[in-house]
């Protein structure tokens, strides 16, 4: 079984999310409010976030954001790359 590359994966996982963060961010920059809580509901399974939701979204808060998201991403498929990697040996 041949096995992945930690860091590569790392990076993509970190790459893949930052730019579905970078789409949310615009979407709500542009969507009327209403459109976004209704696109949000989606995702949280039912759960209503109107009382929530706002689009007083700085540009600190959406680098940060982006930030945080890349890199807990990037963590989360460097250990999914080891992880696969040591089960691959056992199997």
């Amino acid at each position: 079984m041949e096995k992945l590359n930690q860091n590569a994966v790392a990076l993509s996982f970190g790459i893949i999310t930052a730019v579905v963060y970078a789409a949310c961010i615009i979407f709500i920059a542009i969507a009327p409010l209403e459109t976004v809580i209704t696109v949000g509901n989606l995702f949280v399974h039912g759960i209503d976030i109107s009382s929530i939701a706002t689009k007083n979204i700085t540009v600190a808060r959406s680098v940060i954001g982006f930030i945080v998201v890349f890199l807990s991403s990037a963590v989360a498929g460097y250990v999914f790359a080891w992880l696969y990697n040591l089960i691959g040996e056992k199997v």
